[in-house]
């Protein structure tokens, strides 16, 4: 064997060693393709707030029942995880540096690291939706507030103190927060009816049928929130699944267009498509 031969042969074998040695995870990748699929779904889940499409209000609208509102905002959670990780997987698959094994396990590689950015991408999420744990404490008391003021309505509000009212409403409050059910047991209810009578003035048979009346009310919207959790956990947890499916397809397509050294730039921005009418104005009037 010649010196040639030998210099050839340590090349190849440095070559391996470094390829070997080469972290199987591009965590860069992974952590810049989750954060974009978390700030993308960020703003769209903010858009829907903002039309009415919650994920953190425990109520769903009077107005609908609560399978088609489910349905509604199952279809809207399926759009944004949809676009959220066809995003931030295409991206991680860019950015994924190339390798010098075969196809197939070039294309388990992307699509692993497409599965990891979904799986950072949901714990990113999860923590950006426990930030707006408190705002949606403050909706679910809303119904409770409102059962409160109507069980202690009264025809001469002037004849009440103010600060006995607070006292009172904040005590029928705390008495329906701990039934979150509306199940409220007979001794709670023969006491609000005891604070109805002195608060509206009004005869106690009355003030019984006002309370069986409030409280149905109560059972009905709790029964409809545990329906519509029931559905938005299902419809979560679903579309949650399907985003892991997108995150690896998006990946491979990124890595392919990655080796394929895909240029962005005659499909983005004004300058490409200016210069594509200019050469296409050039070729029809035959200038060079």
């Amino acid at each position: 064997m010649t010196d040639l031969d030998r210099g050839a042969e340590v090349a190849v074998l440095s070559t391996t060693v470094n390829t070997e040695g080469t972290a199987y995870v591009d965590w860069p990748a992974v952590i810049a393709g989750a954060v974009m699929a978390s700030a993308i779904s960020f703003v769209l889940f903010t858009f829907g707030t903002g039309i009415g499409l919650s994920i953190t209000s425990p109520y769903p609208p009077e107005s609908v029942s609560a399978a088609t509102f489910a349905i509604v905002l199952s279809l809207w959670i399926l759009v944004v995880t949809i676009v959220s990780f066809l995003a931030g997987g295409y991206f991680t698959g860019l950015l994924i540096r190339r390798y010098t094994t075969g196809e197939h396990e070039r294309e388990m590689r992307d699509g692993m690291h497409g599965a990891l950015t979904w799986a950072l991408g949901v714990i990113l999420g999860a923590s950006l939706t426990a930030l707006t744990v408190a705002g949606a404490a403050k909706t679910a008391t809303v119904p409770t507030a409102y059962f409160a003021d109507v069980l202690l309505r009264s025809d001469n509000p002037a004849t009440v103190a103010p600060a006995e009212t607070e006292s009172r409403r904040n005590e029928v409050t705390r008495i329906f927060m701990r039934n979150p059910a509306g199940d409220v047991s007979p001794d709670d209810r023969a006491y609000l009816s005891k604070l109805v009578m002195h608060q509206s003035g009004i005869p106690e048979p009355e003030a019984k049928a006002r309370v069986d009346t409030v409280v149905g009310r109560a059972q009905a919207a709790a029964e409809k929130a545990r329906r519509f959790a029931l559905l938005l956990a299902f419809a979560i947890a679903a579309t949650l699944a399907l985003g892991a499916a997108v995150a690896w397809w998006a990946a491979v397509q990124g890595g392919e267009h990655r080796d394929q050294g895909f240029d962005f730039r005659p499909h983005i921005g004004w300058k490409g498509r200016l210069r594509d009418l200019v050469k296409d104005r050039r070729a029809s009037s035959g200038q060079k």
